[in-house]
């Protein structure tokens, strides 16, 4: 298999009339958007004259969004999902760094022409396509905050597919309720294994999640029993109390990743849904959405972080020191990924592709790695736990100091709905900024009972409502210059 486009030529001759997604006004089958996808391909490469290039589409998480998607790759090109609602000036930004060929929004799928499509020139284009090509690009601000988009390839994301279809056995009975925006690289998973195994999607509107009691209404009403979503709606949901009136009936597995999850959400959950199966999925956008998971099967204590688990297919994991050697079992170290999902990079970015993407110093050959600024090590049951950014390890007290380890005890205890820490190096102070009900005495005295004392927060900060980025994570830079002021 060559091209993702083989997933929708295969499952529309298998399942023509059967709806593949649907958002909260339309929906498309199968064959549909087979025929949609080639109209959109013959129009796109219309406007490129070349394939490879980027087309840039302004997602609003809806079904005209998919179709773009495919008509993209049918015109031989790769798309880059752009949030629909973002500000002009940033949509800008991004778009003056890929330099898109296109531009499409669902507008412009709606006002498609009704000419039927070039199947000449859309075969023409399907026997130069290569596993290698780009079939997306997706931006990503890490944690430097500077945008810079990560190129994956139709090899990468068939691998990523076969992988979790056969690991969660998707098949044309699972119905996904999709959480994810497509500018958020976990929909990914959700997009293609659809389109492989005949199953379908509904998109949950990004308007309801104000209300996570409507979202899990919504769950049921689209009688979905997977649920692919990011930590941090898991963990929104769970700070609601919204299972005290409502919990999904038909729901048996539940994935989630994007961030660290703290093991009281975790359980929150398993409480409220103790035969549902939850699996926490790990990988930065530049390893193809996933390159390591963890199906839960022992109890977490509430002060524990969610394991990161093993390597998924073709995909193996290194933890290294800062010598570029292994590290020993228990110690910490930065987490290497080589395999079968390693972006090709950055898009037009060479210098910070070549950071980024290393040698793996073991091989005598060619064998590029992924270097992803995650410190983890194995825990005592021998799983792998992520720890921290290597940016957030800290010398404090004469002692290393992870400060995503003070996050996640903090994030334990009752009251703490979110926790986020920083450091002050010219003050050598710990900065814990916290969002929840408990007070800043009482979270400081309880912190002072189950951390060490060089671990223990310097400045204690309650903050109203943690600042967020589009895709859900804690905006970590917007976090520090609101709410601490370095000069005092």
């Amino acid at each position: 298999m060559t091209s993702l486009l083989d997933y929708l030529e295969h499952t529309s001759q298998r399942y023509p009339e059967k709806t593949a997604f649907a958002d909260e006004n339309e929906s498309i089958t199968f064959a549909q958007l087979k025929e949609l996808g080639q109209r959109l391909g013959t129009h796109i490469y219309r406007q490129t004259g070349q394939t490879r290039l980027p087309v840039a589409v302004h997602t609003n998480h809806l079904v005209s969004d998919v179709a773009a998607f495919i008509g993209t790759l049918y015109a031989g090109c790769f798309y880059v999902p752009l949030d629909g609602n973002a500000p002009v000036t940033h949509l800008d930004a991004q778009k003056r760094i890929i330099g898109p060929a296109a531009v499409i929004d669902s507008k412009s799928c709606k006002e498609l022409p009704s000419a039927a499509p070039d199947h000449t020139v859309l075969q023409k284009i399907r026997r130069t396509v290569r596993s290698s090509d780009p079939a997306y690009a997706i931006f990503t601000s890490g944690s430097t905050g500077t945008p810079k988009a990560a190129l994956i390839s139709h090899g990468s994301v068939i691998n990523l597919t076969e992988w979790i279809c056969s690991e969660f056995g998707f098949s044309e009975k699972t119905v996904f309720a999709g959480q994810c925006p497509f500018y958020f690289d976990s929909s990914v998973q959700e997009l293609y294994s659809t389109i492989k195994a005949g199953a379908t999607t509904h998109l949950l509107p990004r308007k309801y999640f104000i209300s996570p009691l409507k979202v899990l209404q919504m769950v049921d009403d689209a009688g979905a029993n997977v649920m692919p979503w990011s930590a941090a709606a898991i963990k929104l949901v769970a700070n609601s109390k919204a299972f005290e009136k409502h919990i999904p009936g038909g729901v048996t597995d539940v994935i989630f990743g994007g961030e660290n999850m703290p093991g009281k959400i975790l359980n929150i959950w398993r409480k409220a849904m103790p035969n549902v199966r939850f699996s926490n999925v790990y990988g930065p956008a530049e390893t193809t959405v996933d390159c390591s998971f963890h199906t839960i099967t022992r109890d977490i204590a509430d002060d524990e972080s969610v394991p990161i688990g093993r390597p998924i297919r073709d995909t193996e994991l290194l933890l290294l020191g800062q010598d570029m050697e292994p590290v020993p079992d228990g110690e910490s170290g930065e987490i290497y990924v080589r395999g079968a999902g390693v972006s090709l990079g950055y898009y037009k970015d060479a210098g910070r592709t070549a950071e980024a993407f290393v040698q793996n110093p073991f091989s005598p050959y060619r064998d590029i790695m992924y270097r992803t600024g995650d410190i983890a090590r194995l825990n005592s049951f021998g799983e792998l736990v992520f720890l921290a950014r290597a940016d957030s390890q800290v010398k404090h007290m004469g002692s290393r100091v992870e400060l995503g380890e003070v996050e996640t005890v903090c994030a334990s205890i009752e009251g703490v709905l979110l926790a986020c820490c920083a450091y002050d190096r010219e003050k050598s102070k710990i900065i814990l900024f916290y969002e929840g009900e408990v007070s800043e005495k009482s979270l400081g005295a309880e912190l002072s009972t189950r951390l060490p004392r060089y671990m223990n927060p310097n400045i204690i900060i309650k903050v109203e409502k943690m600042p967020s980025m589009p895709n859900g994570k804690i905006d970590r830079i917007s976090v520090r210059r609101v709410f601490y002021d370095d000069s005092k």
